[in-house]
């Protein structure tokens, strides 16, 4: 795995590209963050579902989800390297980024999270010409809505590895897999007053 992350020199690679590409993962966790503070977006809809773009924190979340995903990108889930899903489906002809849009809005609304935060670190990149690899991790909060049967906070460790390209003049992600490899539920976690 090491030499996929081996660093292109200084004249081939300039520091502002690294940081744009290495700032797509944080921009998910953004986007992702908007979906699991839209708490009044409907939940259980279709994967081409367009019924909550009213909804700002949706529209915020879509929005971001455009300008770092390209048109047709993939999301893999995984757990401990086992293929768990793919979405959109390969074979959609639809909108692949609305489709993720609403996966993530759909699972955030099924869990009966209030919010959520997601951490992204050890952030490291492989950068050829046109393409990259990026590799990052994940540390997932999710925190249960007063409604939902659990209480508490779900956490969620994994790695994001990103296949990025240079597309019209920007750098998107094409293909983005989370390998979870663990997460628990920690119940009553106390409340923070705030007087």
């Amino acid at each position: 795995m090491a030499e996929m992350f081996e660093k292109g020199s200084a004249k081939d690679i300039s520091v502002l590209i690294r940081k744009e590409i290495e700032s797509l993962p944080i921009t998910y966790a953004y986007a992702t963050d908007c979906f699991g503070r839209a708490t009044d977006a409907l939940g259980d809809q279709s994967l081409d579902s367009t019924i909550n773009l009213d909804n700002p924190l949706f529209a915020e979340g879509l929005s971001l989800y455009r300008q770092i995903f390209s048109k047709d990108f993939t999301f893999s889930l995984m757990v401990e390297g086992v293929l768990i899903e793919v979405v959109p489906n390969p074979e959609s002809q639809g909108d692949a980024v609305l489709e993720w849009a609403n996966y993530v809005n759909n699972a955030f609304r099924k869990g009966q999270y209030k919010s959520t935060q997601h951490h992204i670190g050890s952030i490291n990149s492989s950068i050829l010409e046109n393409s990259a690899v990026v590799q990052s991790y994940l540390i997932a909060t999710h925190v249960y809505s007063e409604e939902a049967k659990d209480t508490g906070v779900s956490i969620t460790w994994g790695t994001y590895t990103d296949e990025v390209s240079l597309e019209d003049g920007s750098w998107l992600i094409r293909a983005r897999s989370l390998d979870v490899i663990s997460t628990n539920t920690i119940s009553g976690v106390s409340k923070l007053a705030v007087e």
